[in-house]
């Protein structure tokens, strides 16, 4: 046999497999590639023909490994990499390395002794094993995190609250809350979220006819997942203490949410407010509660922002300021 290699029994070895199929003779030279490798590895047939396997399509880092392991099946007719599937980097035309699932079978089917090697790119599928232990991560993160949330919230309410029967409600509201802040951050794959759209979620139904007790409006503010979880919680507090004491508790009560990035007091925050109307002879409570104190909280180390809070003759105006980023237009 000469050193071109028969192939009429190999051309359907090579046209009809769905891996990428590289011929390497004895020497270490290349006789076959077929158009998946081809595509793989950026070497036509005939640019690849000839060439030592070593030089193409091996990293730098296993050639001499390959070298030894071709040298000992030579004198020893055994080879470690034989019959089984390996997961290794190849080597592409433009010099990129990228993962490949390789099993070589040796064969003397074709006239002449070579070795068949069947090659599967893997990025995609490491990519995706890579999303997955990230997805795995975070989720870990963030369920640690929701459950410190939880049994802060649980602490907090109890020590506020007079009987069970205070606690109930209070309680069961604030985690009502959260998760409507997880469902916003589910839609939106745990990425950017809108100050419209929370704000809509949250009170929108205060502004349905016939009595549309809440008006509310702004410009786009793009929220990140942690700053959407924080602004839920102090909006949940405004709301229910609306309910129970403020603006929603009267039926001449009225409540404003606006926010501005140009009335903020620096650049690139934006500037929130909640104003309540319509009430008659209102005073300060007597104590903090943990509304007051969650919505404080919140605000200076989830939002790293700032607060205040103003008991006003007719109504409650509270305003917030806090680092946000603008869409981009």
């Amino acid at each position: 046999m000469t050193n071109v290699l028969k192939q009429t029994d190999l051309n359907a070895v090579l046209k009809t497999a769905l891996d990428g199929v590289v011929v390497m003779r004895l020497d270490g030279t290349i006789a076959g590639w077929n158009d998946v490798a081809e595509r793989v590895f950026g070497w036509t047939f005939e640019e690849a023909r000839g060439r030592r396997m070593s030089d193409l399509i091996i990293p730098p880092q296993y050639r001499e490994a390959h070298e030894r392991g071709l040298a000992h099946f030579m004198a020893t007719g055994e080879g470690p990499v034989l019959d089984r599937h390996i997961e290794i980097t190849a080597l592409r035309r433009d010099g990129h390395e990228l993962p490949i699932e390789l099993s070589i079978t040796f064969t003397r089917q074709f006239d002449e002794p070579v070795f068949l090697g069947f090659l599967r790119d893997i990025s995609e599928r490491q990519e995706a094993h890579r999303r997955q232990e990230l997805l795995l991560a975070e989720l870990s993160h963030r369920v640690k995190n929701m459950l410190a949330v939880v049994t802060g919230i649980a602490h907090q309410t109890s020590r506020s609250s007079a009987s069970l029967e205070d606690f109930t409600p209070a309680f069961a509201g604030r985690l009502q809350s959260l998760a409507r802040g997880y469902e916003m951050l589910a839609h939106s794959n745990w990425e950017e979220s809108n100050l419209p759209d929370l704000v809509e979620a949250l009170l929108g139904p205060y502004a349905l006819p016939p009595d549309m007790r809440a008006t509310f409006g702004g410009p786009p503010v793009e929220l990140d997942a942690k700053q959407v979880l924080s602004l839920t919680m102090v909006l949940h507090e405004l709301i229910t203490n609306a309910t129970k004491y403020g603006a929603f508790a009267q039926p001449q009560g009225r409540v404003a949410v606006s926010w501005d990035w140009s009335t903020a007091t620096r650049p690139g925050q934006v500037h929130f407010t909640w104003k309540e109307t319509g009430l008659v002879g209102v005073r300060p409570p007597s104590r903090s509660g943990f509304g007051l104190k969650m919505i404080s909280l919140s605000t200076t180390h989830e939002l790293r922002g700032s607060s205040s809070t103003e008991w006003q003759e007719d109504g409650l105006l509270f305003t917030l300021e806090f680092e946000a980023r603008r869409p981009v237009q």
